[in-house]
């Protein structure tokens, strides 16, 4: 169970030291005071132990046979302890005449743990000793107090709950220490000591400063807006002005939070907002009647969300039989969409969006000459047409509107995931090199050089859709593929021409760099084409855009 035939004292200081600093104390201090008389004779007796003697050295281990050669009482009480240990396998030292010298010293190294040297106190946990048994009322006390620190450096404070359920003896033991303050019982010594911690002896002192607190927040609020209508995201604000009305119907507000609340025109009466809200809701929906109308406001409504949310709880509440009737009678006179008509309201809407889009659709297909629609030119009418596609995959859609979408050759399957995903390589291939010729051989990617192949040969099979987004990146629809050399290392040989002639004039045909003259024709070419990260770049160096230039002979300088 424990390692007592040997015990290095090279320990690292990353060892788990249980209980070494429960107090914050890292050298020994010699300002101790504590209450109890039987306290004080214990630390006096056990002094001479703690700090007579040096700490010793020893080998990489201390063994039991080595008891005769040791001359410091310290490691002759600390050998005998690992005997214990060793035959016994626990540190409960039995109460008998024959173990009360070492259960003695084991109390007095536990009384007076934040005296031990660092060696020690590692010897003394390797064995496995329990710090936190209790000896006296006043180590009791110092282990509690231990336990708050610990809370406080978690919390940020000393107010344990009451009856806290992680550790409901703190707990009481804080009440304890209150009602111990309150009797005039406690000792200055403890006293001071909790005080320096910042402990809470009047928790009504606390209440009054959570009061304080959400007062200003409250006031801040209403200094910013005109109103005491929180947003339920804050919730301990509203959580604690609903205490505070709670308090007021009950007849329990203390008169001068009261008069307080009052001076700010807070408003007491949760059932006076509800109908200032509810109002205003109801201007918004007749505004909307006017501009639309009607006053069926979708769920989603992007222009006022709170607006379309707001009407469905109108609904709600009348199919629920909780709506007021005066409220029923001014929704009905904007024509208002009950529950009980709503599916019906919701087809006739969707029916007329439909036919919308069919025309839109129509008159696409007149001017382009096909149904399949370009994304950059209606974006809405592009989305309608994939959900009429993901309907008819779904069985979803009339046999009626398939018949009519029939009639003007609607494509039903032109979900072409593979082509989409050949199109972003060579989109990809684009942005790095500045062109899409992909060699015929290219290795690095095989399959698109394979693709693009194909797609020259169908040419004609292609849609003007496909077309036109092959065209978007400068497609060349019949070249001889050469050897391909990424953008940026034909500018860094443009670099180099530059260092050599002392100008960017590359001619067409530059015998000693064929490639290069051929790139800087086609930058000249393609100017506004390049992309504003590399016209920076060409711009930065002086590159000639004269196309003329580009005739010249080229002399060394």
């Amino acid at each position: 169970m424990y390692n007592t035939d040997q015990i290095s004292l090279d320990q690292t200081d990353e060892l788990s030291i249980r209980h070494y600093k429960p107090l914050g104390l890292t050298e020994p201090e010699s300002s101790m005071e504590p209450d109890s008389i039987l306290y004080r004779e214990v630390l006096q007796t056990s002094l001479h132990d703690l700090f007579s003697f040096q700490s010793v050295e020893p080998e990489s281990t201390l063994k039991i046979s080595q008891l005769d050669s040791v001359d410091e009482p310290w490691e002759c009480m600390f050998l005998k302890f690992t005997d214990y240990v060793k035959k016994n396998g626990h540190t409960n030292i039995s109460a008998d005449k024959e173990h009360a010298e070492i259960k003695d010293w084991i109390n007095k190294q536990i009384l007076n743990k934040r005296f031990l040297t660092k060696t020690r106190f590692r010897k003394l946990d390797l064995l496995g000793i329990n710090w936190n048994t209790v000896l006296s009322r006043d180590h009791g006390w110092d282990l509690m107090f231990s336990r708050l620190i610990t809370f406080r450096d978690t919390f940020g404070h000393c107010c344990v709950p009451h009856l806290w359920h992680d550790d409901k003896q703190l707990a009481l033991w804080v009440l304890r220490q209150r009602k111990m303050y309150s009797l005039n019982k406690i000792s200055e010594y403890r006293k001071n000591r909790l005080n320096e911690i910042g402990f809470t002896w009047q928790v009504q002192d606390l209440y009054n400063k959570q009061w304080e607190n959400y007062f200003r927040q409250l006031l801040k609020f209403h200094m910013e807006h005109g109103h005491f209508t929180v947003p339920g995201k804050e919730k301990k604000l509203v959580s604690w002005i609903e205490r505070q009305r709670l308090l007021k119907k009950k007849k329990k507000m203390p008169a001068d939070r009261e008069k307080r609340l009052n001076q700010i025109n807070f408003v007491w009466d949760f059932d006076q907002i509800k109908n200032k809200d509810w109002e205003e809701k109801y201007s918004q929906l007749k505004e909307f009647n006017q501009i639309h109308g009607h006053s069926f406001v979708p769920l989603n409504y992007k222009a006022n969300k709170s607006l379309g949310i707001w009407v469905a709880l109108q609904r709600k509440a009348e199919t629920n039989g909780t709506i007021l009737k005066s409220r029923l009678q001014k929704l009905n006179q904007l024509n208002f969409i009950w529950s009980r008509d709503t599916p019906t309201r919701v087809k006739s809407n969707y029916d007329s969006l439909w036919e919308h889009n069919f025309e839109k659709l129509k008159t696409y297909k007149r001017l382009h000459g096909t149904c399949q629609v370009s994304l950059k030119s209606d974006p809405k009418l592009q989305g309608w047409t994939v959900w009429q596609r993901k309907m008819f995959i779904n069985g979803k859609i009339s046999p009626e509107r398939v018949s009519r979408l029939n009639e003007i050759a609607f494509p039903w399957s032109v979900n072409e995931p593979y082509w989409e995903k050949m199109f972003a390589m060579l989109t990809a291939f684009h942005d790095r090199f500045g062109h899409s010729r992909v060699p015929s051989q290219w290795p690095e990617n095989p399959k698109l050089a394979a693709w693009t192949y194909r797609i020259r040969a169908g040419k004609h099979e292609l849609t003007p859709q496909k077309t036109e987004l092959l065209n978007s990146l400068g497609f060349e629809w019949d070249i001889n593929r050469k050897t391909i050399v990424e953008w940026s290392q034909m500018y860094q040989r443009l670099l180099e021409f530059k260092q050599d002639y002392g100008h960017t004039h590359v001619p067409v045909k530059w015998s000693k760099d064929p490639k290069l003259g051929k790139w800087a024709s086609r930058m000249r070419n393609e100017k506004k084409k390049i992309s504003p990260e590399r016209l920076i770049k060409l711009e930065s160096i002086g590159f000639d855009w004269n196309k003329t230039h580009s005739r010249l002979r080229v002399t060394e300088r």
